[in-house]
């Protein structure tokens, strides 16, 4: 049984994960290591009994600072930018522990001059082959947030409920191929992590400051990486500046501009059709690769997938200080939590057939009902504290799987953990289309820009 938990990053996620870490394993010891600790910092850390390590974790430090920390039944929780998922994932396996990440990172995007290899399909590419030969080692679960993570759990429900709409007999799939070859059955052509995020903070952002519900840093960086896609064999023609990788998997293209710079078409049902931005996630990538079907006898069969994101409104304003390619106009940063005055994030996917309609299957969570059930949290982050917990819990029952992505756990329990911190979680049927009789359901239909 798990005896000690590890935490790199304590900032947001990492601070709001805290409650439902000891709630869930309260024998466990807690560690906190983060490169510097405020008077905030060092409150939570007296209040819950934790141990604390300030230092940067670098890849000239990352060995000698965690090392001491990790042994069997340690769980290590990776919750820091720019500190490389790989190393540590091998310096935890080493000493016989656990881990898991909220998203796949490198050491430094800045200091890369090749940015190319910092794209999540680059990112992710890196991350199958570090796994090969992992398969007997201690678990680790890689970008198991909310999205990426989640996500491709809510993606395995939804299928099964547009099943149930289609009226197919479907038993449960029990393997990938088997999941990919109930999408192609569905005509599943586009999937969207389809996120808006209502949550209301008045006064905020103040003159260059960049305000988000989770990481600023984090975001920032997303949104100045081109947009990419996971990409649909109904695809007739690549978007402008659209481009494919050269080596890899080839589920997912890429578009030669930012993500905060392309615009698409999204719905949900509290606010119905809705403009949101194609931001590169790594989900995007991996649910197109786990869903893409190359039977034998059969075409090649892949659905279209992507983040669809409209942030609050408070992000939407800070946005305007990014330029194309970089954030030199951005002066501060605030990450909003107890500034929040009303709203919720309504994160889920949409999954659009071309013969069978649609259906959104997601959370509707406001900001009353995360701080009813866990301080130090926004309806942000209490989404993502809560998928590391179930993410941890389903690793604990599969602890020598190696590297393993969200994609291939056991999507039933992993849900069922999740659900309580998620709800309202459920499904809605829709007949919404990007524009009147666009059954083609093709990426064109949906951009703006």
């Amino acid at each position: 049984m798990i005896d000690h938990i590890v935490i790199v990053g304590f900032g947001c996620i990492g601070q709001a994960v805290l409650p439902l870490l000891q709630r869930t394993w309260p024998w466990a010891a807690i560690t906190v290591v983060d490169r510097s600790f405020d008077d905030r910092r060092r409150e939570l850390v007296a209040a819950h009994g934790l141990h604390a390590v300030e230092a940067g974790i670098t890849a000239d430090t990352f060995s000698t600072v965690l090392a001491p920390l990790l042994r069997p039944w340690t769980f290590l929780l990776s919750l820091a930018p720019s500190v490389c998922s790989r190393d540590l994932i091998a310096l935890a396996q080493s000493h016989g522990a656990f881990y898991i990440d909220a998203g796949i990172e490198p050491w430094d995007y800045a200091g890369d001059a090749n940015a190319a290899q910092l794209s999540n399909y680059a990112l992710r590419e890196q991350m199958l082959a570090f796994a090969r030969g992992r398969e007997p080692m201690p678990t680790a679960l890689v970008a198991h947030g909310a999205n990426p993570g989640m996500v491709s759990v809510l993606v395995k429900a939804a299928l099964m409920e547009l099943a149930g709409h289609a009226a197919l007999e479907q038993a449960e799939p029990r393997h990938r191929a088997q999941w990919a070859a109930l999408a192609r059955r569905l005509d599943l052509r586009v999937i969207q992590i389809s996120e808006y995020d209502s949550q209301q903070a008045p006064g905020f952002p103040r003159e260059g400051e960049f305000a988000n519900t989770w990481s600023a840093e984090g975001f920032i960086t997303e949104c100045l990486q081109d947009a990419e896609l996971g990409w649909g064999t109904h695809e007739a023609a690549l978007p402008p500046g659209g481009y494919r990788h050269s080596d890899g998997c080839g589920a997912a293209i890429a578009i030669h501009r930012p993500g905060h710079r392309t615009r698409v078409r999204s719905w949900s049902p509290s606010h119905g059709p809705f403009d949101a931005h194609l931001i590169t996630h790594n989900e995007s990538i991996s649910i197109a690769d786990y869903l893409t079907d190359d039977a034998a006898g059969l075409p090649p069969y892949r659905p279209t997938v992507y983040y669809a994101y409209r942030p609050t409104d408070a992000t939407l304003a800070s946005m305007r200080w990014l330029d194309d390619r970089g954030a030199a106009r951005v002066r501060g940063e605030r990450i909003l939590r107890d500034e929040i005055v009303s709203g919720e994030d309504e994160l889920g996917v949409l999954l659009l057939s071309g013969r069978h309609g649609g259906i959104w299957y997601g959370s509707h969570l406001s900001i009353e009902r995360a701080r009813s059930l866990a301080p130090y949290n926004s309806a942000t982050s209490l989404q993502v504290a809560s998928s590391l917990v179930a993410g941890m819990r389903w690793v604990l029952s599969n602890p020598r799987r190696g590297v393993v992505e969200s994609d291939a756990v056991d999507y039933g329990p992993v849900l069922a953990d999740a659900a309580p911190w998620w709800a309202p979680l459920g499904g809605h049927v829709t007949n919404w289309q990007p524009k009147p009789g666009a059954r083609s359901l093709v990426i064109a239909d949906f951009l703006l820009d």
